[in-house]
């Protein structure tokens, strides 16, 4: 019976020691659970909508074979020395192209046109404009010629008019003079005619002399009357040989009128046709300096597509190239913008010049700094084939980059933005996960030594890890990023 108690006793001693270890390894272990934890801090505090795009050049410049002086419609006309007309088609044949997807400067080639024709034709004109220089001076110096003929012509018109003048007026003055002295005569012989008269009457003088004067003064009336009479075919002769040399010189300065307006249409027309050719010629020229394109801009070339063959592929050399074709774009690599799409949840928030970012997956880390350009009014089905849902209602979005990075920014590639939508300063933030929620509202286990007490708070604005919190916690406050254990809650239940 004895031996029985003794081993009901040993037994029950051995479960005491077993129960009192378990107890005492058991409260180590608990202690030893690690609860990882954070700083609750004072900071700046931004809320980001994150959207994903791709990346455009603002700035694309598409490159013509467009040359400025070509006519209307196409092609260039130009008349050979012959008089035929000869039209080029406007189409030429690439002979360089600059290499696909590689950055130019301003002035470096971007493709060169096979010239072969135009310089043949600009040859041609050369010749015809030394041709027209030709016929222009020599129009020049026979308009010279006619003109100094007729000139003289007028000029020997008006010595022979005013020789007519001289020698009328001489005329005029001498019939005037012979006049003049019949007319004394005749008064003179009129007195003696008188006297003798008086004189004969009282039969001083014999009647023989009285016939003598009475001959004499017919006689001198009849030339007196002849005198007048070849006066008048003076004045008549004078006249008609002054309307004679009048009518002359009218007709030489007519003849020199007219040789001069011959001359001036002569060398007008020589020099339309000298303008004529050199317009061609110049022409031609910038036809062949047109020829070789180079980048108006620096930035990215890439050569577009054309229809070939029956395929869709990029230009190449061999192409034949029209007018107003563009093989290649230039895009600028300094002035970049992403495309993106905003949901309807949150168009709401996002306006034209907000403050924005951009990761680029080749840039791990790198934030660019962006500003939002561009917000359409109208929304529109999500596009399926750049990732969107299709029935979603997106709104496009332009979101230009405010800082440049062409090694590592190209067109097309995707990007990640981030649109600012709150920047909060000085305010108390925890991560995210150290917001729990209990009874009442939500909480915070702040770290008390070894274990944690619940601490009620208000939540407001987050970013993607941040939360900003109000009430009793504070700067450099540890609190738990899990749940801690219900043995090292210093007050209250769990939260559920």
């Amino acid at each position: 019976m004895k031996r029985v108690v003794t081993l009901v006793l040993v037994v029950a001693v051995l479960g005491a020691a077993g129960w009192w270890l378990r107890e005492r390894l058991a409260g180590p272990l608990t202690v030893a659970l690690h609860v990882p934890t954070a700083e609750a801090k004072r900071q700046r505090l931004t809320v980001t909508l994150p959207v994903h795009g791709y990346l455009e050049s603002a700035d694309v410049t598409r490159v013509r074979f467009d040359p400025t002086s070509q006519p209307r419609g196409g092609g260039l006309t130009v008349m050979r020395r012959d008089g035929r007309m000869i039209t080029f088609s406007g189409s030429l044949k690439i002979v360089e192209l600059c290499e696909n997807n590689a950055p130019v400067e301003t002035g470096d080639l971007l493709f060169q046109l096979d010239t072969k024709d135009l310089i043949d034709q600009r040859d041609e004109l050369a010749q015809s404009l030394a041709d027209a220089q030709e016929a222009l001076s020599k129009a020049e110096a026979d308009a010279q010629v006619t003109v100094s003929q007729a000139e003289s012509g007028v000029e020997e018109a008006q010595e022979a008019l005013a020789l007519a003048r001289e020698q009328t007026q001489a005329e005029r003055e001498k019939a005037a003079a012979q006049v003049n002295f019949t007319q004394g005569e005749l008064q003179r012989v009129e007195r003696e005619l008188e006297r003798d008269r008086r004189l004969a009457e009282l039969n001083y003088i014999p009647g023989t002399d009285l016939r003598k004067t009475e001959t004499a003064w017919r006689e001198q009336k009849h030339t007196l009357e002849q005198q007048q009479l070849a006066q008048q075919n003076t004045e008549a002769q004078g006249a008609e040989k002054m309307q004679s040399a009048q009518t002359a010189l009218e007709l030489a300065q007519h003849e020199f009128d007219a040789a001069r307006d011959r001359a001036a249409s002569s060398v007008e027309s020589a020099q339309i046709k000298l303008a004529d050719t050199q317009a061609s010629l110049d022409q031609a020229n910038a036809q062949i300096a047109a020829c070789r394109v180079v980048a108006p801009t620096a930035g990215f070339a890439v050569l577009d597509t054309t229809w070939q063959s029956g395929e869709r592929r990029p230009w190449r050399v061999g192409d034949e190239l029209r007018t107003g074709q563009a093989p290649v774009m230039i895009y600028d690599l300094e002035k970049m913008h992403v495309r993106c799409q905003i949901g309807e949840m949150d168009i709401s928030r996002v306006h034209e010049g907000q403050e924005a970012f951009v990761l680029s997956p080749s840039q791990w880390g790198r934030r660019y700094g962006a500003r939002v350009g561009a917000v359409e009014e109208l929304a529109r089905e999500a596009e399926i084939w750049s990732g969107g849902t299709p029935g979603k209602k997106v709104f496009g979005t332009l979101v230009d980059l405010e800082e440049s990075d062409p090694a590592h920014l190209r067109p097309g590639m995707s990007v990640d933005v981030e649109i600012v939508l709150e920047d909060l300063k000085n305010v108390i933030t925890v991560p995210i996960r150290a917001v729990f929620r209990r009874e009442g509202g939500r909480v915070v286990y702040r770290k008390r030594g070894q274990d944690f007490e619940p601490v009620p708070v208000t939540t407001g604005s987050r970013s993607d890890l941040l939360m900003a919190v109000g009430g009793s916690i504070r700067p450099g406050d540890a609190v738990a990023l899990t749940r801690p254990p219900a043995s090292r809650v210093l007050t209250g239940g769990e939260g559920r």
